[in-house]
């Protein structure tokens, strides 16, 4: 599988829940593109609808093709962001800021790292240790105790043995000399972070939780979401996107101990490296991910003084939507199909859809009911209409899109 389709991949997951959240603007009026026409209604042809459509996510934001299309056409990055954000402001953070990511994949409730040069073990309260090192010291554990926390280490024989700390109940942390601490996930696999690492309480196990600065983060997060092969300046746009997007999340959410988390649900970020339980090691980092977030460093997109949502997806299909936003609306997009057609199709059955609302009996025909106006077919479906033996049912352009696994919500549908 190339690249870019693994990019898809990971764009399409989080389009899901964006799609959610727009749904929700739709029913409180804040989304205001103009409807278009309902289609006509279509029967299925020897049991099939065939469904045409373009682009790949919610539409919202920046393309991420049409950023490489636009570098392509000689659009700086600050042009490409002023296109696809109009009417915010870039402005410049500090270089020591931090942020604090959620590592999903460590969820059995401790905190295990390998043996490095100046391992130390600290509380929130500038109590400290420096672990012993030597070959019986093969790994350390730091799990909950009580109210608290303790540690361990590991064995070869694959026993744990405590190991007393002046350390107190408050969060305990993780950090070397190279600053770089390599994390034992529960599949056997070994993760290398920058920053330190730390096990926040929740309830009575813990969060695994990396504070690393925001510059590091965003170099390898950029690898995870574009790929850094395409034009310099489609991935410095990205840079700033996925910078924005985390301070953004960091600023108006209130999550317990961490800022974001590291999936498709929030951003991919996979540290500086992952080595498997087979032993390949692989680098999350990239010379060109890491030059573009040098190349942006610290730059942020804001509106009326605060860091803007700058949300993104693969492929607008030729027409950005509306997302709530000012700086988030609806207009044509030149720039996405420059590098290849964002044009897809899928067959679905008539069976499909009366297996998917049973409710409706046996599928007579579709319809769409209504569009948002935007772009080819008359706009993204906002909702379609499924016409059945027994029943009608209307559903949202984006409930119908995930049940069939489509690429987005702009549609049309032929027989």
């Amino acid at each position: 599988m190339t690249r870019p389709q693994l990019h898809h991949r990971t764009r399409f997951v989080r389009a899901a829940a964006t799609l959610l959240a727009a749904g929700s603007l739709l029913l409180t009026g804040a989304l205001t593109a103009p409807s278009a026409e309902a289609d006509s209604g279509v029967k299925p042809s020897d049991g099939k609808f065939v469904i045409k459509g373009a682009g790949f996510g919610h539409g919202h934001g920046m393309s991420q093709y049409g950023a490489y299309g636009a570098a392509k056409e000689g659009l700086s990055w600050k042009e490409i962001l002023a296109f696809y954000y109009p009417g915010t402001t870039l402005k410049t953070l500090s270089s020591s800021t931090t942020i604090k990511v959620w590592i999903t994949a460590d969820d059995d409730n401790n905190l295990r790292v390998l043996p490095a040069e100046g391992l130390k073990v600290y509380d929130s309260n500038d109590h400290s240790i420096t672990v012993p090192t030597g070959s019986d010291y093969r790994s350390w554990r730091i799990k909950r105790s009580g109210s608290g926390y303790k540690l361990e280490w590991r064995d070869g024989d694959g026993d744990y043995h405590a190991l007393k700390t002046p350390l107190d109940s408050s969060t305990w942390m993780v950090s070397t000399k190279a600053k770089v601490v390599k994390l034992r996930l529960p599949n056997g696999a070994t993760r290398e972070y920058r920053g330190t690492l730390r096990l926040i309480k929740r309830g009575t196990g813990g969060r695994t939780v990396n504070k690393v600065k925001l510059e590091d983060y965003v170099r390898s997060v950029v690898p995870s979401e574009m790929p850094t092969s395409w034009a310099p300046d489609a991935v410095r746009a990205q840079a700033v996107a996925a910078r924005s997007y985390a301070i953004r999340i960091r600023d108006f959410t209130s999550y317990s101990g961490y800022d974001i988390c590291d999936t498709t649900a929030c951003q991919v970020y996979g540290g500086k490296a992952t080595t498997t339980s087979g032993g390949t090691r692989l680098v999350r980092e990239t010379t060109a991910g890491t030059a573009a977030a040098k190349a942006t460093a610290g730059t942020i997109v804001t509106y009326g003084g605060q860091v803007a949502l700058t949300q993104f997806a693969s492929s607008n299909g030729g027409a950005m939507s509306t997302g709530g936003y000012p700086y988030l609306k609806e207009k044509d997009d030149p720039y996405d199909g420059v590098v290849k057609s964002q044009a897809w199709s899928k067959t679905v059955t008539a069976k499909a859809v009366a297996k998917a609302y049973p409710s409706v009996g046996t599928v007579k025909q579709l319809t769409i009911t209504k569009r948002d106006g935007s772009g080819r077919y008359g706009g993204r479906v906002s909702s379609i209409k499924i016409v059945g033996s027994k029943k009608s049912v209307t559903v949202t352009g984006s409930a119908f899109q995930s049940k069939f696994g489509m690429r987005s919500s702009l549609y049309k549908i032929t027989s």
